[in-house]
C-alpha cells in the first residue's frame, strides 16, 4: 500500500468570499484568480494584500468553490491556516480576515505583527 501526503492548505476560503470573488472577477477577463499576500509595512509591521492576478511558478494554488487563489511562498509563511470570508451588513461589506499567527492588529484590522 501506498501512502499519499498533500500539503494542507495554506488559507481557508469560505463559500461567501468564493462568491465574491468570482463576482468581481468577471470584471478581469485576463486574470485567473485572486492573489492573497503579506507586504511589509502598515501599522503594526505586516499588511495583507488582495489583488487578481494569475498564477505564478512557485506558487501555492488553492481552488475552492469554483475559484482560484495564488499564494506565494513567502506570503504562505504568515498566511498558514488564515480564514478568507466575506461579510456584508449595515456595519459595511468586505473581505474579512483571520489569521491564528496574528500577535496584534492595528484598530483598521488591515495590518498585523507575529
Amino acid at each position: 500500500m501506498s501512502e499519499t501526503t498533500t500539503e494542507p492548505q495554506v488559507i481557508n476560503l469560505t463559500e461567501a468570499a468564493a462568491q465574491e470573488i468570482k463576482r468581481l472577477l468577471a470584471d478581469e477577463p485576463d486574470k485567473s484568480g485572486l492573489r492573497m499576500e503579506i507586504r511589509g509595512g502598515g501599522c503594526s509591521g505586516m499588511s495583507y494584500g488582495l489583488r487578481f492576478d494569475n498564477a505564478q511558478e512557485k506558487d501555492h494554488v488553492l481552488e475552492a468553490f469554483g475559484v482560484k487563489v495564488f499564494i506565494d511562498p513567502k506570503s504562505a509563511i504568515y498566511l498558514k491556516g488564515t480564514h478568507l470570508d466575506f461579510q456584508g451588513g449595515l456595519n459595511g461589506q468586505g473581505f474579512v480576515i483571520k489569521n491564528p499567527q496574528a500577535k496584534g492588529s492595528c484598530g483598521c484590522g488591515n495590518s498585523f505583527s507575529v
